[in-house]
């Protein structure tokens, strides 16, 4: 009798490790279909917005503000400003981004560049 409890036991806790086992692997594909959708960039000057990009084409192109300019590159669905002509270059020493977690900022020249976090989910990893 106490045998029978026990094998009723472990078949009851292998079925529900199986049954999280499953949902889990089936949020991990949601999460990654949902990453399919079209990834922009929002750049801003002097928090103004001046221009809405696209990373899935690559593409390069200047940010005026007044005499100062940054050169922005979007290359392999990343972006990153690859010239600017501050004294600093802080911006252009971050290198590219294709998330929200870190926006691309250059102080003197008043710029900042954000991923849209609509368009994606921010987590690094699902367990």
């Amino acid at each position: 009798m106490k045998a029978n409890r026990i094998f009723t036991s472990n078949i009851f806790w292998i079925i529900l490790f199986f049954l999280l086992a499953i949902m889990s692997i089936t949020l991990i594909f949601i999460m990654r279909s949902s990453d399919a959708k079209e990834k922009t960039a929002d750049i801003y000057s002097d928090n103004k917005l001046v221009r809405t990009v696209s990373l899935e084409k690559d593409d390069e192109f200047t940010i005026k503000n007044g005499k100062n300019y940054n050169i922005v590159r979007i290359r392999n669905g990343k972006i990153s400003v690859c010239e600017a002509d501050c004294k600093n270059q802080i911006c252009v020493n971050q290198g590219e981004i294709d998330n929200s977690l870190f926006p691309i900022v250059c102080v003197p020249n008043g710029l900042v560049i954000r991923v849209d976090s609509n368009n994606q989910s921010d987590i690094d990893a699902a367990v």
